[in-house]
């Protein structure tokens, strides 16, 4: 055998290495593209999980009588309330508007369904629109992220003008 022979035998198997290579890729490709589709799908599964959870934890809170009752008068007035109902109450409605505020985090990573946003901040508005809640958010919105806080403020003014 010549060298050119040699030589053409060796792009023949340098060749055949490509394509090699190149099917190799193209299956971690395809196998990588399924893992992060899982993945995501797992992220955004989770996600919902902790939206109820967070839901679930108020409406226990709500299933106290003594918690219901303070619910309900804080609805009509946050600020003729005592300071230590002050304090449950507002650990009551916290925790409703976190759960939102989670929410809308989650939308904004694209790990929530967007088209049930909107319906998710009307009922956090219809809750915000009640006297005692509005007075309590005014004196305490600047606990979540302005993002947020923009995006609710933004959808009461809109809804006050309609």
């Amino acid at each position: 055998m010549s060298l050119q022979d040699w030589g053409s035998l060796g792009e023949v198997i340098g060749a055949m290495a490509t394509i090699i290579t190149l099917a190799y890729l193209a299956i971690q490709v395809r196998q990588n593209s399924l893992q992060m589709r899982e993945a995501t799908l797992v992220g955004k599964t989770r996600a919902m999980d902790s939206t109820v959870e967070a839901f679930s934890r108020y409406r226990a809170m709500l299933t106290e009588p003594e918690n219901a009752e303070l619910y309900v008068r804080g609805l009509a007035s946050y600020k003729t309330l005592s300071e230590v109902d002050q304090v449950r109450f507002r650990s009551i409605i916290e925790e409703y508007i976190f759960a939102y505020a989670a929410m809308f985090l989650r939308l904004k990573a694209e790990t929530y369904d967007g088209n049930t946003w909107e319906a998710q901040i009307a009922a956090a508005a219809k809750v915000l629109e009640e006297p005692g809640v509005s007075d309590w958010w005014a004196d305490r919105k600047h606990i979540y992220g302005a993002q947020f806080v923009k995006e609710l403020d933004s959808y009461l003014a809109k809804n006050k003008a309609l």
